[in-house]
C-alpha cells in the first residue's frame, strides 16, 4: 500500500515540477517519510554513503562551474534549484548506496534525454529535474526486482 501512495506522491512531484517549475515544500518531508515507509530496511551507513556522494557531487559541480566562470558560483542560482537538491535528499532512504548511485546516474542521463525530446516538441528553457527524476523514480520502483537482480542483491 505504501508503494502505491509513494508512486502517487512521485506523480504529483512530476506534475508540479513540469507544470509550475517547482515543488511545494510539504512534498519534501512527505517524500522522506514515504521513502522510509516503502523501504523500512534502510541502513544508516548506506544513507550516509549516499549523502556523502550527493554532497561531493554538488561540491564538484560548484567547483567546475566556478572554474568555468572564473568566479565563485552558487549552483542554486540559475543552475540547480534548491528543490532539485531537496528532492535528491528526500529520496535517499528509498535506496541502498549502489541503487542510489544507479538512480542518480541513470536518472540524470534520462532527464537530459527527456528534456531534449520535450524541447523538440515545445520550447523549454529550464529543466524540471526533480520532476523528471520523479518519473525515473516511478520506473525504478516498478522495475525494482529486475534492478536488484541486475545488481546481484
Amino acid at each position: 500500500m505504501y508503494l502505491y501512495l509513494f508512486i502517487a506522491l512521485l506523480v504529483l512531484c512530476f506534475y508540479q515540477d513540469v507544470r509550475f517549475r517547482g515543488l511545494h515544500w510539504i512534498l519534501f518531508p512527505l517524500l522522506c517519510v514515504g521513502a522510509v515507509l516503502v523501504n523500512p530496511e534502510w541502513v544508516w551507513k548506506e544513507m550516509m554513503y549516499s549523502l556523502i556522494f550527493l554532497i561531493a557531487t554538488m561540491v564538484a559541480l560548484t567547483a567546475y562551474l566556478s572554474l568555468k566562470e572564473g568566479r565563485f558560483v552558487q549552483i542554486t542560482n540559475g543552475y540547480f534549484s534548491l528543490g532539485d537538491i531537496l528532492f535528491l535528499l528526500a529520496i535517499i532512504p528509498l535506496f541502498d548506496f549502489r541503487e542510489y548511485l544507479l538512480f542518480f546516474t541513470l536518472g540524470t542521463c534520462m532527464t537530459l534525454v527527456m528534456h531534449m525530446i520535450v524541447s523538440m516538441i515545445r520550447r523549454q528553457k529550464t529543466v524540471p529535474y526533480a520532476g523528471y527524476m520523479a518519473a525515473v523514480g516511478i520506473a525504478f520502483l516498478l522495475f525494482q526486482e529486475q534492478i536488484q537482480s541486475y545488481l546481484g542483491a
